[in-house]
């Protein structure tokens, strides 16, 4: 059974008087069946008789994604190409460094020169190249996890659907995947007003 740290049981308390607030706040809206926003889902939505809050372990579940394995074959792939031709450029270097060591007692100071131009350029090149590699690996990963996390929260949302939950609370990292639309108190403009925000300069800059 996992452990809930007490920041996390403070944090879904919290939670839950918000949404029990909102729902006899909005006592009086219809019950009527809607497709969630969140998950932009096709599955028809029911207002729940009471209100049940449900919790995932998406750290548990992400890695048996096949969606995931998927993600993890493709990245494979794509640091094998990098690696592959970083060698093929390591190599090159490799290769003139030894001519240019052997052949360096016997070039004019110009060719010596150039030669060392060269190779400092080739250098240069391979570890820009090196760095960039790991840059564009790591912005693959982060867009192909945004698509696997998008897909894992559609599920959560049918899900809860189908079993009248009102609430998902992600135990790994405290996020909330699915709230029934309408179920809680929008308190972003009541806290912008306690903290002293101008609520009226805030959306004219937005705008």
């Amino acid at each position: 059974m996992k452990v809930v740290n007490l920041f996390t049981l403070v944090k879904v308390c919290c939670l839950v008087g918000v949404i029990a607030w909102g729902q006899t706040s909005r006592a009086q809206v219809e019950d009527s069946v809607r497709t969630d926003t969140v998950a932009h889902s096709q599955v028809p939505q029911q207002r729940p008789r009471s209100f049940v809050m449900g919790q995932i372990n998406s750290n548990l579940i992400l890695p048996r994604m096949p969606q995931y394995l998927a993600m993890q074959e493709s990245l494979k792939a794509l640091k094998a190409q990098y690696e592959a031709e970083a060698k093929k450029s390591e190599n090159d270097f490799q290769r003139k460094f030894e001519e240019f060591m052997q052949g360096q007692k016997d070039f004019p100071k110009t060719i010596l020169d150039k030669r060392q131009n060269e190779l400092q350029i080739m250098l240069e090149t391979n570890a820009e190249f090196r760095i960039k590699a790991q840059q564009l690996l790591a912005e693959a990963e982060n867009s192909m996890l945004a698509d696997v996390k998008a897909e894992l929260q559609e599920a959560v949302a049918i899900v809860a659907q189908q079993k009248g939950v009102s609430i998902v609370y992600d135990l790994d990292d405290g996020s909330v995947p699915y709230i029934v639309q309408g179920l809680a108190a929008d308190l972003t403009v009541a806290v912008m007003h306690q903290l002293g925000i101008d609520t009226a300069t805030t959306s004219s800059t937005a705008q």
